[in-house]
């Protein structure tokens, strides 16, 4: 539920950290949520120590979500493929390719693409970017280390190309199948996904 009232400090409650937060500290944590009258938002977060009683109060100040969800796809002379974000609307992932080029010796070729919540097996067509034929028979994943990842379906003969994520391990991107269509005929690319900052994600 999104407390919109409150302009200083809006707040959504299906916020994904937020909702992650909540699923891991209830594991390791006695937790009490604390909610304003009259609406029930929460403001404050008290954590509880199960072995030694030990507490602390955390303010729930505000949340921010990406609601748009983009990457920069970004190709390197060798073909190697990564993905950077992910960020809030195409133009703020496209603002992102100055600060890549300044960074490498070897970038040859950014893309904003959005990017498909995995939640969702379905891909609608406006997932699908086109891309030259003759890139696409050059891409492959990059090797780089990165905590996340990104599934990219690649129709090389056709130039088109979906991506789907964020994904937490290779090994679950490597899992995600899409419904019929041309996803499933598509070469699988699982990129790295380097994430970008708060201020950068944001237009």
């Amino acid at each position: 539920m999104r407390f919109g009232t409150d302009n200083e400090h809006p707040f959504d409650t299906d916020n994904r950290a937020w909702r992650r937060l909540a699923d891991v500290t209830s594991e390791h944590f006695d937790v009490i949520t604390w909610t304003r009258d009259p609406d029930g938002r929460p403001v404050l977060l008290t954590l509880g120590d199960l072995r030694t009683g030990d507490m602390i109060t955390l303010a729930v100040l505000d949340s921010l979500e990406i609601r748009d969800p983009y990457a920069l796809l970004a190709v390197h002379t060798g073909g190697e493929l990564a993905a950077h974000g992910p960020t809030s609307g195409a133009e703020t992932a496209r603002s992102l390719a100055p600060m890549l080029a300044l960074d490498s010796t070897t970038l040859a070729v950014t893309k904003p693409v959005p990017l498909h919540d995995p939640a969702t097996t379905a891909l609608p067509a406006t997932c699908w970017v086109d891309l030259p034929t003759t890139l696409a028979a050059a891409l492959r994943p990059a090797l780089d280390d990165a905590r996340t990842a990104v599934l990219v379906l690649l129709d090389r003969t056709q130039g088109w190309l979906a991506a789907v994520g964020p994904f937490p391990t290779h090994a679950a991107a490597d899992t995600w199948q899409p419904d019929d269509g041309p996803g499933r005929a598509a070469d699988r690319l699982i990129v790295p996904l380097h994430p970008v900052t708060l201020q950068e994600a944001q237009p």
